[in-house]
């Protein structure tokens, strides 16, 4: 049988080598293709967010599952369960969000991998909305569709001008 001190080690060593990896597979890709790719991305520190949240995950599940000394082990088990779900959707927030911006419409990617898109005459309200300093950008289509976006993310100013005209367009009621 293998002491609990040698298994604490080989697994604390196992998780570290895993860490490092996927720490390195993020930087070692660039944010876009090899060809020029005009889709917006996410920026790079969301994924970082989710190695340092699945890395958490790794050290408190490390000490709920492999330490026989605690009294009472189940808050690290629920704390790893917890960072680790909240860990992959970060990640996969990283690895699907994405806008493109076209000449009549901006098409997008959901989260959850769900694509969508807005005519640029479908836009039926819109608002600006400032968020820590930066200005977002809200847009409604004809058919319920939401696109929240950051008004100085790069081939944003076609939507924002498109935003711009259809309010001006719209006609207003008599009073």
């Amino acid at each position: 049988m293998i002491p609990a001190f040698v298994l604490k080690i080989v697994l604390f060593a196992a998780a570290l080598v895993f860490v490092v990896v996927l720490v390195r597979s993020f930087f070692g890709r660039s944010n876009r293709a090899k060809t020029r790719d005009p889709r917006v991305r996410l920026p790079r520190s969301v994924a970082i967010a989710a190695a340092v949240l699945l890395a958490l995950a790794v050290v408190a599940s490390l000490l709920g599952f492999g330490s026989g000394d605690m009294r009472d082990p189940v808050p690290f088990r629920i704390a790893s369960a917890v960072l680790l779900v909240v860990g992959l959707l970060v990640l996969l927030a990283y690895r699907n969000r994405y806008v493109l911006p076209g000449a009549d419409a901006v098409v997008f990617r959901t989260i959850f991998g769900a694509e969508r898109s807005i005519r640029y005459r479908d836009i039926v309200s819109h608002r600006t909305i400032d968020r820590r300093g930066r200005r977002m950008l809200v847009v409604r289509s004809s058919d319920g569709t939401t696109l929240r976006v950051h008004t100085s993310a790069p081939g944003m100013s076609r939507l924002v001008a498109a935003a711009a005209a259809s309010s001006a367009t719209a006609v207003r009621a008599p009073d």
